[in-house]
């Protein structure tokens, strides 16, 4: 079925935020449900329930890819006006998560990217890229080159508990991107090749000093890094 922006831009810019939204947020791991629009436009098929469920990873790549091209549908035009909003701090989580993909859609030294602080570590200049699990096997992933590798696992998981990001962190197939609720500590966790994790919190401020954060926010920050303070509101 053709697509008509022009007669139903309401249900296409929901079909692309929905479609966008799995590559930085991970809103459900079952891409769903849709509406009947979306499964029209062939991108969704419908399950027994009647719900859509986008399951296709390549028709999925497809669509992305085409979006890309689309000056005023491409995944930054839609963090730019998430930015300007009130979601702008989770907004901002996403503009990280796909600034360290794209980053590390090839080898690329830890060092080049992040700033040491204090004792630079060893490690500091080891070269990774993001991976995925297929098999038990590292992956590695990367939908948004030229020359896309493993689609089915270029999409972010939602963990809301420790049972989910345990099963994320052993089971395989996985795909590359963790982002757990907002009791856990960290913001987002990234597979990188040879077992490496980037663990962190995307933190945003429009005023006060744009060069770094203030020391309470920077403490608050390391703490919830920590995995003894995971999960500490649940009692687990």
């Amino acid at each position: 079925m053709p697509i008509s922006r022009k007669s139903d831009l309401s249900d296409f810019r929901q079909v692309v935020a929905i479609i966008q939204s799995h590559l930085t947020k991970g809103s459900t791991p079952t891409f769903g449900p849709l509406s009947h629009k979306h499964v029209e436009y062939g991108i969704a098929r419908l399950r027994a329930d009647h719900q859509g469920e986008i399951i296709e990873p390549l028709a999925f790549l497809s669509v992305v890819r085409w979006l890309e091209t689309q000056k005023d549908l491409c995944l930054e035009e839609n963090l730019i006006h998430k930015l300007a909003d009130e979601t702008r701090g989770y907004a901002f989580e996403e503009v990280v998560i796909l600034f360290l993909l794209r980053t590390f859609c090839r080898p690329m030294a830890l060092n080049s990217v992040f700033k040491f602080h204090g004792t630079v570590p060893e490690w500091a200049g080891l070269e990774t890229y993001t991976v995925g699990h297929i098999n038990d096997k590292e992956v590695p992933v990367n939908i948004l080159e030229d020359l896309p590798r493993n689609p089915s696992l270029g999409v972010v998981h939602y963990g809301n508990s420790i049972e989910d990001i345990i099963q994320w962190l052993k089971e395989s197939p996985t795909s590359s991107v963790l982002v757990p609720s907002h009791l856990f500590g960290p913001d987002m966790i990234i597979k990188c090749y040879g077992g490496v994790l980037l663990m962190g919190q995307a933190k945003s401020y429009l005023d006060g000093n744009i060069n770094e954060l203030d020391a309470a926010t920077v403490t608050k920050a390391l703490k919830s890094l920590n995995s003894v303070n995971w999960f500490k509101a649940t009692k687990v």
